[in-house]
Order: C-alpha cells, then sequence, then structure tokens
C-alpha cells in the first residue's frame, strides 16, 4: 500500500513475511524499548521545552505536529542513531508532517491502483511537484529512502530528490549506519545474549536485520531501505496521533481520568525529575488504561486489512473458509462494539482494570490487528 513490497508491511507470501519480521523483532523488544528508556525521557524535556517556547511566542501549541516531531525523533534515535531533530525545529516538523500526510492520503489510492507508485518512482520530480505534489513527496521519500542505502552511497543530485533539508539530513545519518557493516563476532555475541536472556546491547533495525539469520539476498540495501522507510512513515504517526488522542480526552476529562493518572504518578515520581524504568510504568493501572483506551477509541486503523490462511481450512460458526480465501474485518467496528465495551464511545480508562469482562475486552482488543501480521510495534 506504500510502494514497499520488500518492506514487512507490503510482503505478501506467508513464509517470507515470517522470517522478515523474526529478523526485525528484536529491535521492537521490551528489552531494546527499555534500553532507550533515558533517551525518550530526553526527548521528553526537548518537547517540553518546545511547548515552553511555542506558548510564550504564540499563545498555543500544535500537539499533532509536536507529538509526531516526538515520536519520530524517537525513531530515527533508535533506528539510526541520531534523531532527526525535528524538536529542534518548527520548520523540519511542518515539513516531516507535510510529507508524512503525503503518504498517508495517497495509500488508500495505491491500494486500489498498485502500478500508481512504482510508476511514479520512474518519473522526473519537477513534473510531479507541479501536477501532483502529494505524490511526490512521497516519491522523494522512497528516491531518498533508496539513495541511503544504494552501494554508491549519497549522490551529489542528493538535494534534487527532496523537498526539504530534512530527508537530506536523514541521508547522511542513516549513511553512518549502512556503511558500519556488522560484524560475524558482533552478531554471534548479539544472538547469543538474546538467547540466553542477557542485557542486549543497543542495536538498530538496520544491525538486527544484518545479524539475522536471514540469507544475503535479503539483506540488499533496497530491502533495508524499504524497512526504513515503512518505519519512519507509519511508526511516528500513528503514535502521534494516539498521544494527541489521549491528551484531548484526558483535558475533557480533567477532574476524573486526568485526575487520577496524575495520582497514581505521583506514587512513582516524586518530582519532575523522576525517571522510573518501564517495569515500574508498566504496573500502573490508570496508565496502563490511558494508553489502551486512546487507541481503542481513537480507531487509528480505519480500513479492513484481509488476510488468508496459506494452507489450513478455516472453520467460523456455520461457514467452511477455504486456504487462501482473503477474510477481513473492521478494526473501529469491532473496538466500538456496545456488546464487547460498555458506553464505547466513552473514554474511559478504568474498563482495563481486572472485572469479569476484561479478557473478553482484551481478546477483542485489534487497533493493529492481530496475529503474525499484527503491527510489531504492539
Amino acid at each position: 500500500m506504500t510502494g514497499t513490497p520488500l518492506g514487512i508491511f507490503g510482503t505478501i507470501d506467508h513464509d517470507i513475511h515470517r522470517k522478515r519480521r523474526a529478523a526485525i523483532g528484536p529491535f521492537f523488544s521490551k528489552t531494546a524499548v527499555a534500553a532507550i528508556t533515558t533517551m525518550i525521557y530526553q526527548k521528553m524535556d526537548l518537547l517540553e521545552l518546545r511547548l515552553h517556547e511555542q506558548l510564550a511566542e504564540d499563545g498555543v501549541a500544535e500537539m499533532r505536529k509536536n507529538f509526531l516531531a516526538l515520536t519520530t525523533d524517537v525513531l530515527s534515535d533508535h533506528a539510526f542513531y541520531e534523531p532527526l531533530d525535528l524538536l529542534r525545529s518548527d520548520q523540519a516538523a511542518g515539513d516531516w508532517q507535510k510529507t508524512i500526510k503525503a503518504v498517508a492520503g495517497l495509500t488508500p489510492l495505491q491500494k486500489q491502483f498498485l502500478w500508481i507508485v512504482p510508476t511514479a518512482l520512474r518519473l522526473p520530480l519537477l513534473p510531479l511537484r507541479a501536477t501532483f505534489s502529494h505524490l511526490a513527496r512521497m516519491v522523494a521519500f522512497h528516491k531518498v529512502s533508496k539513495a541511503l542505502f544504494s552501494r554508491e552511497g549519497p549522490t551529489s543530485n542528493m538535494k534534487d530528490t527532496s523537498d526539504s533539508n530534512l530527508l537530506q539530513d536523514m541521508q547522511k545519518q542513516a549513511e553512518k549506519v549502512i556503511r558500519a557493516n556488522l560484524t560475524a563476532e558482533y552478531a554471534k555475541h548479539y544472538h547469543n545474549a538474546s538467547e540466553a536472556g542477557r542485557k542486549l546491547p543497543r542495536i538498530n533495525i538496520f544491525q538486527s536485520i544484518l545479524s539475522s539469520s536471514l540469507p544475503a539476498d535479503e539483506k540488499r540495501r533496497d530491502r533495508l531501505a524499504q524497512e526504513g522507510f515503512v518505519l519512519m512513515s507509519a511508526g511516528g504517526e500513528t503514535t502521534a496521533r494516539t498521544l494527541a488522542t489521549a491528551t484531548f480526552h484526558l483535558l475533557a476529562n480533567a477532574g476524573t481520568a486526568l485526575r487520577a493518572l496524575k495520582m497514581e504518578l505521583a506514587t512513582v515520581m516524586e518530582d519532575s525529575s523522576s525517571r522510573p524504568d518501564l517495569s515500574t510504568l508498566e504496573r500502573l493501572p490508570w496508565l496502563t488504561g490511558v494508553v489502551k483506551e486512546p487507541l481503542r477509541v481513537g480507531a487509528v486503523v480505519s480500513q479492513r486489512l484481509p488476510l488468508t490462511s496459506p494452507s489450513q481450512r478455516l472453520r467460523y460458526e456455520g461457514w467452511d473458509i477455504p486456504p487462501k480465501t482473503p477474510v477481513s474485518m473492521s478494526p473501529r467496528d469491532v473496538l466500538l462494539d456496545p456488546q464487547i465495551y460498555t458506553n464505547p464511545l466513552e473514554f474511559r480508562p478504568e474498563r482495563w482494570f481486572p472485572n469479569p469482562d476484561l479478557e473478553r475486552m482484551n481478546q477483542a482488543f485489534v487497533p493493529f490487528g492481530r496475529g503474525s501480521r499484527m503491527c510489531i510495534g504492539m
């Protein structure tokens, strides 16, 4: 749907998808996330500073853009070892937001007409900019991603393939990563530590792929580029939208949900300088509810995501479903089903506290699907 058939999001074949997903699994593991907790707190400090500056200068702060800057900086730091520093530049954050909107806006069209992006990638950017600006942004993003990992390295005309200095910065940062090829010794050390359950060294998504058991053909630079494209275009936007949804509902319920959340956080944070670790935060019921409830009411994924059973015949109630038959559902309809969630349109984090219906609610909690095709960041 985003013109990335070599990334896990666009991989159709079941077995290939399973192997590609396993290769980047360590990057999204709880251990890997725990390893970047300090970095995430540092980005939060930058966000707080940015908000103070915006409020002092303009009197308002656009949280969707600020949250996108936050999540993208975290992702790029995690993926490339260096952030895009959107939190330090309002102009760069605005340019990135336009690029992500272009990718999101074209996805439904690309889903129906699979030839659009591949065809556009063969066209010069100048005519595209003049006629289809959104498509031009998406193509520019693709071309920069591909240039990052080309065997020749960055080209002299990189500025002609990007719509802002932001993408050129992304090119320079990611090039450092891909040129630092993993040694066999590092790969062996990493996987031995993983299997033994020991604390792992911090890795990025490309090292996760390069140190995996995938064959050499699956470690080509064009494939790495597409994995990076999907990570940066999808990971930041969905998380930012969820944060914005949570902020809106907390402010709308300041006397109840927000007050309860603050009181709970105060039990693990003596002051604003406190930095509780991931395991501590996971044990907080109100915080857990505030994380899950915006994913439910926000229904980030509204379109159907068809799946097939490659070889097994499925049985559902009175239906017999042959292998390779596309089956799909609308996640929003499930997440807002009143038979599963009482008063589904209400923002109620406390519904996720222990109760007799919790198991059924968790089974129906499908903001990003379920099974092997579920969002790998969940």
